[in-house]
């Protein structure tokens, strides 16, 4: 094998040690907080959730965040439902908090009412004559807990789960 042929393959290899690394590193110290969880519209189909994710990277390690999707949890660790994979990217900068935007759940009147207990459309009317949109998450009957799941350079990452409506 030609020597120059050997010497580009160990520096191939050397760069894609020296990344995987920072990716590692990154992984380690990472943390994803989700931040304003409210209800951000009520139709006839249901209600849709949004989160915004703050992400803190304080490695030196620039990277982008592919797909990051949102699921919801009961307090058995059963997922409830997840947002779609929207195909969004976001970068995220070295040494900063980073906000990845509104990240939006949608969830139909067939998933969102046994949560709640409700059994019929007047307690729904009674409910949101109350508080709005605002005391709806605490409306749940059970702890409701979300994460997200992202893919940062070919690896996924998924975050602790939150409880959403103390």
């Amino acid at each position: 094998m030609n020597t120059l042929v050997k010497v580009g393959i160990g520096v191939g290899a050397l760069v894609v040690v020296s990344r995987m690394l920072q990716l590692n590193k990154l992984v380690a110290n990472v943390s994803v907080t989700l931040s304003k969880v409210r209800v951000h519209k009520v139709n006839l189909s249901g209600i849709e959730i949004a989160a915004t994710a703050k992400i803190n990277n304080p490695t030196g390690v620039t990277v982008t965040i592919v797909n990051p999707v949102v699921c919801l949890w009961n307090n058995k660790g059963n997922m409830i439902a997840e947002s779609p994979a929207t195909g969004k990217s976001f970068p995220i900068a070295a040494n900063r908090q980073s906000e990845v935007g509104e990240l939006m759940m949608p969830l139909g009147w067939t998933t969102v009412l046994p949560l709640i207990g409700i059994k019929d459309i007047t307690s729904i009317i009674t409910l949101f004559s109350k508080n709005g949109t605002k005391g709806f998450l605490k409306s749940f009957s059970s702890p409701i807990s979300m994460s997200i799941i992202m893919q940062v350079s070919g690896m996924t990452i998924e975050t602790p789960k939150t409880v959403i409506n103390k």
